[in-house]
């Protein structure tokens, strides 16, 4: 009965913990925000000389909760609070020069990152309305769109050379503004409500 308690009362816990909203800004961690962009500040980690670049930028689009809890048939429990973060790492992030042009080129990386964690949330809302709770199914719609997200990091980098063809990048700023505005009801703090 004791023990039986004591679970209750973690899973209480957790549910509490998972539906407050979750934005870092601190030493180590940026989650994206319209209201927080980068600056060459928030880029801290040591240049790696074995990558030829300008600037590196290290996220991750981070499923929340990130302690899941999974029954014996593979169903999220609470799987209508599941969500997702894009986390900017200064300590992984580097710089090798403060060019504002190459500034701007790594806050895009940034932003179609949260481009793609817009397009997994309205992926999750979808299976969320349809009361869809199987883990496999929101694993693979993640992993499918994290992908995707990979993809159009590298396209980007190719059609702008890393930010070295100004106008191409300007272009994409447009796109991806666009897109992410298109998006704009599957922002984490829109989501959220």
């Amino acid at each position: 009965m004791k023990l039986f308690f004591s679970v209750g009362v973690l899973l209480i816990c957790f549910q509490l913990k998972a539906q407050k909203p979750v934005l870092y800004d601190n030493d180590t961690i940026i989650s994206w925000s319209k209201t927080r962009v980068l600056q060459w500040d928030d880029f801290t980690g040591k240049t790696d000389p074995n990558i030829y670049a300008y600037a590196l930028t290290s996220h991750k689009i981070e499923l929340l909760p990130v302690n899941l809890l999974v029954d014996q048939h593979n169903n999220i429990k609470n799987y209508r609070r599941l969500n997702v973060l894009v986390n900017f790492y200064k300590k992984k992030s580097w710089k090798f020069t403060e060019e504002k042009e190459v500034l701007i080129h790594e806050r895009l990386h940034l932003d179609i990152a949260e481009l793609f964690a817009r397009k997994i949330r309205k992926a999750f809302s979808a299976l969320k309305k349809a009361n869809i709770a199987n883990y496999d199914r929101y694993i693979e719609t993640y992993t499918k769109l994290w992908q995707a997200s990979r993809l159009y990091q590298k396209q980007y980098d190719e059609a702008t050379n890393h930010g070295t063809k100004l106008l191409e990048n300007v272009a994409w700023g447009e796109k991806i503004a666009r897109e992410l505005k298109s998006l704009q009801q599957f922002e984490y703090e829109n989501y959220l409500k």
